[in-house]
C-alpha cells in the first residue's frame, strides 16, 4: 500500500461495467492493499453518461482537487463519464501494472484538504 496523507488516486469509468466491486482495483491495478473506507465512488449508479465536471464535484473535498483533475481528464481526452472513484489517503503508481487496461482509466494522483 502506498498511504500518503493528503494525497488521493482517481480512475473514472466511460464504459458501462455489469460487474464493479472493489476486486476491480486488484484485478486490473494490482492494489490489493488499501483502507475501503477511504474508497468512494461517485456518478450514476445507473451508469448514465455525465459530464465529467458533474461527477468529480458531487465527490467528497473536491472544491480542493477536482478542477485540477477535471484539466488532467480532458488532457486525456475525457469530458465525461459514467463512474468515478478516489482513494483518499492513497498515491497509486502506475508502474505497479503491466499494462493498463482501457477502463477504468486512472486519471491521477491529486493533492486534497479537509
Amino acid at each position: 500500500m502506498t498511504e500518503k496523507r493528503g494525497i488521493l488516486s482517481l480512475w473514472v469509468f466511460q464504459e458501462k461495467q455489469e460487474n464493479f466491486d472493489e476486486s476491480t482495483l486488484e484485478e486490473k491495478f494490482g492494489v490489493d492493499d488499501y483502507n475501503e473506507d477511504l474508497l468512494e465512488v461517485g456518478g450514476s449508479n445507473a451508469w448514465k453518461e455525465t459530464p465529467i465536471e458533474k461527477v468529480l464535484k458531487d465527490m467528497s473535498l473536491s472544491s480542493s482537487w477536482a478542477d485540477q483533475a477535471i484539466k488532467e481528464a480532458k488532457a486525456l481526452g475525457i469530458t465525461r463519464c459514467r463512474r468515478a472513484f478516489i482513494i483518499l489517503n492513497f498515491k497509486y503508481n502506475p508502474s505497479i501494472t503491466i499494462s493498463l487496461p482501457n477502463d477504468p482509466v486512472f486519471i491521477g494522483v491529486f493533492k486534497f484538504t479537509y
